[in-house]
C-alpha cells in the first residue's frame, strides 16, 4: 500500500539554508547562478512532450498531467493566460519563517540581482529557480509541431508584494496573455504567479 510523502519541515528549512551556505561562499552572484543552474538541470531531466493541438496542452496543464505543471497548480483563465495559485516554495518559506525568523536578507539580494541581470520578474529567491524551470522546461514542449513559448508577467512573494515587468514590457504580455491590466491586478490578489503561454504563429 502507497502512502503519500509528506513535507519534512527538517528538510525545507535546510534547503534555504543550504542556499545561505552558498551565498557565504560564492557571493550572490553564485546563489544566483547555482539556483538557475539546478532548475535548468531539472528541466533538461524531464521528458519531451508534443501535443496536437493548444486544447490538448491546456487541458493536461490544468490537469496537472504535463511536465509544465509537475510542480504547481495552475489555472487557465484565457486562452494563453495563466496562474499559480500557490507558489510551490510557500509552505517552506513559512516553516523557515516559523522557525528561524524572517528569512535572510541574502534571499532578496539574490532575487535583486536576477532581475537586474536576467529578467525583471522574481519577487523571492524561489522565483529564480520556478521561472528558469519552466522557461527551459517550455523548450520540450511542442505543440502542433510548433514550440512552446512561456513568458513571466507578474509574481507575489510571500510578503505579498507584487513585482511585474517595466510597464512596456507588461503591456506587451498582458496583449499575449489576451487580458486586461485590472484582470491581471485581480488575478494576483488570489494567486501567486500570471505568465503566458503560447505558440508563435
Amino acid at each position: 500500500m502507497s502512502e503519500d510523502i509528506e513535507s519534512n519541515p527538517f528538510v525545507d528549512v535546510s534547503v534555504f539554508l543550504f542556499f545561505e551556505d552558498i551565498a557565504d561562499k560564492q557571493g550572490v552572484e553564485g546563489f544566483t547562478n547555482y539556483m538557475v543552474s539546478q532548475a535548468e538541470s531539472l528541466a533538461m531531466s524531464v521528458p519531451e512532450e508534443e501535443y496536437d493541438t493548444w486544447e490538448d496542452f491546456a487541458n493536461a496543464v490544468v490537469a496537472g498531467e504535463s511536465v509544465f505543471s509537475s510542480f504547481e497548480n495552475i489555472k487557465q483563465i484565457s486562452k494563453y493566460g495563466f496562474v499559480t495559485e500557490e507558489c510551490p516554495f510557500s509552505k517552506a518559506i513559512s516553516e523557515y519563517i516559523k522557525r528561524l525568523g524572517t528569512m535572510n536578507s541574502v534571499h532578496d539580494e539574490a532575487k535583486d540581482h536576477y532581475n537586474h541581470t536576467i529578467q525583471p520578474s522574481a519577487a523571492h529567491s524561489g522565483c529564480m529557480m520556478h521561472q528558469t524551470y519552466r522557461q527551459e522546461v517550455a523548450k520540450r514542449i511542442k505543440i502542433g509541431g510548433k514550440p512552446l513559448n512561456y513568458a513571466q508577467i507578474a509574481s507575489k512573494a510571500y510578503a505579498g508584494n507584487v513585482v511585474t515587468p517595466p510597464e512596456s514590457w507588461k503591456k506587451v504580455l498582458l496583449e499575449k496573455a489576451g487580458i486586461s491590466e485590472t484582470q491581471g491586478f485581480m488575478e494576483m490578489r488570489e494567486n501567486a504567479c500570471l505568465f503566458a503561454l503560447y505558440m508563435d504563429e
